[in-house]
């Protein structure tokens, strides 16, 4: 779900220096045979449009403290043409997700619910929300906004993944939170960044959140990462690539212009385990997706094949500021039990060098594991609720950490919580956690409510102390 982000509700500044630059090469230094592409990296389906319905509710002992104002700023944050959920998932997925309006302008109410806002009962919430849409409309996902109450401990909440998302009223001005509670709709989860040990890929322990996508407390301004565009199959074969032996591959950026051509991820096999490895490299652009991303590569590890749950992987912590991306100082990565090895010789704003080395003798498997999107996780199958804190006021005031166009995590008003020790609290049908990852709760799937089944993920709020910059 969502949230304003970073561990410690702390913003960090990515360094702003690049790597070993070079001029600009002009294609894979590779030899042919040495490139396969991956089986996971399947032509994307056609244009899908998720045809979205907002939802504005009051509780018998609450009422939303602006209504007219919170339907004008959904119509904008939801389905306007720049800033908005719609315009965001347009743009990473290269058109092929349209978020359009399930009725009108998109936005209904306020309904008032036969509730009160002493318990946080999401099951009710959702229940009483649906009943009281009209008996015309269809939608694929619904997004309901509620009066803020301190009986919810999250400022956005997200099915995971699913069909519902919850937010506080101040949220429905924060397309962050919005754009990552649908992130977690569409099956991502949070992504974290793990200081692995030298010489392996997973005696790794986590540092927080990488602060390069939405799920990662990255904000609308980041576009989503390799592994969230392969979850969804937003990235073409042509921009994949998996070598079968030792070579040097030429990324382009990410998220460049969709006219430019070039290799935009390595997804490599990490032994024989079904886990995986992907690299990417990201420059901050105006023009793109990738408004005020740190300039780097960054190679993930995606457990037993599931992109969707992929973390960033390197040998230093967060506030080491020699570090860009996952490399320091020009180190390599490397994880020996698997004869792999990972290294930067140098970049531009055009591309970078990525000397990927195969070593003991191994040849991967070009062919990965499932992905997420096919075999969606559901309770009781391993996912781990994360805990957060208790928000400090019932009605939120939105701040901006950081101002646009700096490589600060921003994501809204909203942030993602402090890795954890696990607390559950019962309500309703449903067991809730206060968490920063997956809980269960009742799922939506089109326009019926199905109680049970799922995993939800979720934000807690703090207020910042800091003053919005525009």
């Amino acid at each position: 779900m969502a949230r304003r982000t970073s561990p410690n509700d702390t913003t960090r500044r990515s360094p702003a220096t690049t790597l070993l630059a070079v001029a600009a090469a002009s294609a894979l230094v590779v030899p042919a045979a040495a490139l396969a592409t991956p089986a996971a990296a399947a032509d994307p389906g056609p244009q899908t449009t998720d045809r979205h319905i907002v939802v504005l509710v009051n509780f018998r002992s609450a009422k939303l403290t602006e209504p007219d104002v919170d339907r004008q700023e959904a119509r904008s944050r939801f389905f306007g043409p720049t800033g908005s959920l719609a315009s965001y998932y347009a743009a990473n997925s290269g058109g092929r997700f349209a978020v359009a309006p399930a009725k009108g302008d998109g936005v209904l109410g306020p309904f008032d619910l036969d509730m009160d806002n002493a318990t946080c009962d999401t099951n009710k919430m959702a229940e009483l929300a649906r009943k009281a849409l009209p008996a015309d409309v269809t939608y694929d996902h619904v997004s309901i906004v509620i009066p803020s109450t301190k009986a919810c401990q999250w400022w956005g909440l997200g099915h995971q993944p699913g069909s519902v998302t919850w937010l506080q009223e101040g949220a429905v001005k924060d397309t962050a939170a919005i754009v990552h509670e649908v992130g977690h709709n569409l099956g991502l989860a949070h992504q974290e960044w793990h200081v692995c040990t030298p010489g392996s890929f997973t005696a790794c322990t986590a540092d927080g959140y990488s602060a390069r996508t939405p799920m990662g407390g990255g904000g609308e301004k980041k576009g989503l990462s390799a592994p969230e565009l392969l979850a969804l199959k937003w990235l073409t074969p042509q921009q994949t690539t998996t070598p079968t032996a030792t070579a040097t591959v030429r990324l382009t950026p990410l998220h460049a212009a969709a006219n430019t051509s070039g290799v935009r991820a390595i997804d490599l096999p990490l032994g024989s385990g079904g886990d995986r490895v992907v690299v990417e490299y990201r420059t901050p652009d105006a023009g793109t997706p990738d408004i005020n991303v740190a300039q780097g590569v960054v190679v993930y590890r995606v457990p037993k094949g599931r992109y969707d749950h992929a973390v960033m992987i390197t040998n230093s912590k967060r506030d080491d500021k020699t570090t860009v991306g996952s490399f320091k100082a020009g180190a390599a990565l490397t994880d020996t039990a698997n004869g792999l090895s990972i290294g930067v010789t140098g970049s531009t704003a055009a591309g970078a060098e990525v000397r990927i080395t195969l070593g003991n003798g191994s040849t991967p498997d070009p062919n990965p594991g499932p992905t997420s999107s096919a075999s969606p996780s559901r309770p009781g199958t391993g996912t781990t609720p994360t805990h957060t804190a208790a928000p400090t006021s019932a009605q939120p005031t939105p701040t901006r950490s950081a101002g646009d166009g700096d490589d600060a995590t921003d994501i809204g008003s909203t942030a993602l919580p402090p890795r954890p020790t696990e607390t559950t609290t019962t309500g309703g049908a449903a067991s809730l956690a206060h968490t920063g990852a997956d809980v269960t709760v009742p799922a939506v799937l089109g326009s019926t409510l199905v109680l049970g089944g799922g995993a939800l993920a979720l934000l807690l709020r703090r207020r910042r102390a800091q003053h919005r910059r525009h």
